[in-house]
């Protein structure tokens, strides 16, 4: 046989093969940057309320999802977020506004990794959160630690009895 059969049938063979692995690289690729989006898309649409389960879980996923070298400056702006996060007075007005730029650096490179471009202004002043959202979070707090104290003991359930007076008909 000549040699230009032997590459036609060699093409014939290899080429749907590569094709397949070449769709599967992309693939994956793809799927990566999504995961990435939503990460960002939950860090973007919680931050005005940080303390939601959704908001730590997509922080925690950081390291994972941004674990390449490329993203080298995300993983260092989470790591100093985190440290921040994990240590100091988060009642003392200094302690949130480093916490606040702290956080806002770290949108801001995830943001520009993706292919956002939004700048550090917009990212702390746009979150929208209503009041009620707030006082329902407040709220819930009250409720959660006064339970705590009652049922620990650091808090008594007051108890009132009350005589009332029947009227006679």
């Amino acid at each position: 046989m000549d040699i230009g059969i032997w590459i036609n049938i060699a093409a014939i063979i290899i080429a749907p093969i590569v094709a397949i692995q070449i769709q599967k690289w992309v693939e994956r690729i793809r799927e990566s940057k999504m995961r990435k989006v939503t990460l960002f898309k939950t860090l973007m649409s919680t931050r005005a309320s940080r303390v939601s389960i959704e908001h730590v879980e997509a922080l925690n996923m950081i390291d994972v999802e941004f674990y390449d070298k490329k993203y080298l400056d995300i993983v260092q702006a989470w790591r100093k977020y985190h440290d921040h996060l994990s240590n100091g007075d988060p009642e003392q007005q200094n302690w949130i506004n480093k916490n606040d730029d702290l956080f806002i650096d770290l949108l801001s490179k995830m943001g520009k990794s993706l292919g956002y471009k939004f700048d550090d202004v917009m990212l702390k002043r746009t979150a929208y959160s209503p009041i009620a959202h707030s006082n329902l979070e407040i709220e819930q707090q009250t409720i959660r630690k006064g339970y705590a104290d009652l049922f620990s003991g650091k808090a008594a359930f007051p108890v009132y009895f009350v005589n009332e007076i029947k009227k006679s008909e």
